[in-house]
């Protein structure tokens, strides 16, 4: 089965009936300011001032009928997005992988043809509107090995990635602009880093994550040095906790980073460069999951938004208690956008949340409006004020970009 990303879903085959592709209008305008250092070993990181929110609305899009689920997604322009997700079941063929593409900002999309003995596939990210790297796994039985697909020419055609020999699985990758691809995987047992040898060459294995990571959720890098990522902490076959670790050197090293007591599932991590200095990065870093520890667990727990200070270590942000787990984050339009489910007691389960106008910790954060959705929203991209996408699952609703 598919490595389980958060509390309130399992990446991979799905029953939902139709899927659900979201996209936020047009905003004031925001900036990003300050600066601040971490301990040794450790990219510089700071939180952000944003001038105002996202002022954003939903509208519907049409999805070819194979797609039964999207999971992530990644949009590399305005108007070029890719996201990787499931197709429906029949009495035929059991559910398998798909990716989509939308050269419109995601008011219509179209199915690319994968390699064939691709099982799922669990997160994209694409640096260009021609270079894409996704990741997941080969194969129906769950055992691996771990699949990297590339593409170069904007998917027209995808190409499968010689992996490091016993890689069951890969669920994280990062391709941050100018930079390398980052990839994370469980390799031999262990959460581990996967960088390519070259255009088109096989994936090496280089850094370990803490030997308490049993699998990577979400992986950013700023650049092909400074990378963070989040992870899931087993505690017993039932429950797990979050961690996040910072990496100054491509992934060779990580650094384990502190996070607030109570935090649960830590499902995603998004870092946005502020300034270039040198011999520093300065960034402004958010995750976002849930005080829940259950696995596979439904809108259980309340969602949890962490920045990084200037100390170096994560602080809780104020969220609305009617949202139960966040799943994604994007920040590169400058306010951030979240994405998640509500509580239980809330019938709309696919929810959006915008930052506050005036700095993180000055307001909470905001529901948006948002169509009527059954199960969670699972994965955003925004690249500009005018320019987001975000995916997930519906039983009654297609949504679309505006």
């Amino acid at each position: 089965m598919p490595a389980t990303r958060a509390s309130t879903r399992t990446r991979g085959r799905r029953t939902a009936l139709v899927v659900c592709v979201v996209a936020l209008g047009t905003a004031a305008a925001c900036n990003r300011a300050s600066s601040s250092t971490q301990p040794s070993g450790v990219p510089t990181s700071t939180s952000s001032t944003l001038a105002a929110p996202w002022q954003g609305t939903l509208a519907v899009s049409s999805l070819p009928a194979p797609v039964q689920a999207l999971q992530a997604v990644s949009c590399a322009t305005a108007r070029r997005c890719w996201a990787v997700g499931s197709t429906v079941a029949t009495s035929a063929a059991p559910s398998g992988p798909v990716l989509v593409a939308s050269t419109d900002g995601g008011a219509t999309w179209v199915v690319q043809s994968l390699p064939p003995g691709i099982g799922y596939l669990t997160d994209i990210a694409c640096a260009t509107n021609r270079t894409c790297t996704a990741v997941g796994q080969a194969g129906e039985t769950g055992v691996g090995p771990g699949a990297i697909l590339t593409t170069t020419n904007s998917g027209t055609t995808w190409s499968s990635q010689p992996v490091p020999p016993g890689t069951t699985d890969v669920t994280a990758v990062a391709c941050p602009h100018g930079g390398r691809c980052i990839a994370l995987g469980t390799v031999s047992g262990r959460v581990t880093t996967l960088t390519p040898t070259g255009a088109g060459g096989a994936w090496t294995a280089s850094g370990l994550l803490p030997v308490a990571a049993s699998v990577a959720t979400s992986l950013a890098c700023t650049d092909s040095l400074s990378c963070w990522a989040t992870a899931s902490d087993a505690v017993d076959p039932s429950h797990a906790v979050g961690s996040i670790d910072a990496s100054a050197d491509g992934g060779t090293t990580w650094v384990p980073q502190t996070v607030p007591a109570g935090t649960g599932a830590i499902n995603a991590v998004d870092c946005t460069p502020l300034a270039a200095r040198p011999a520093t990065v300065t960034v402004a870093c958010t995750a976002v999951g849930t005080t829940s520890t259950v696995l596979d667990s439904a809108r259980t727990g309340q969602a949890v938004v962490l920045t990084l200070n200037g100390s170096g270590t994560w602080s809780s942000e104020p969220v609305p208690a009617s949202v139960a787990d966040l799943l994604d984050v994007s920040c590169g339009a400058g306010p951030c956008v979240a994405v998640g489910a509500t509580v239980a007691t809330d019938v709309q389960a696919g929810t959006v949340l915008l930052a506050p106008a005036t700095g993180r910790s000055a307001t909470i954060w905001r529901r948006t409006a948002s169509v009527a959705v059954a199960l969670p929203l699972t994965g955003v991209s925004c690249v500009s004020l005018a320019a987001c996408a975000v995916v997930g699952e519906s039983v009654s609703a297609h949504l679309a970009a505006a």
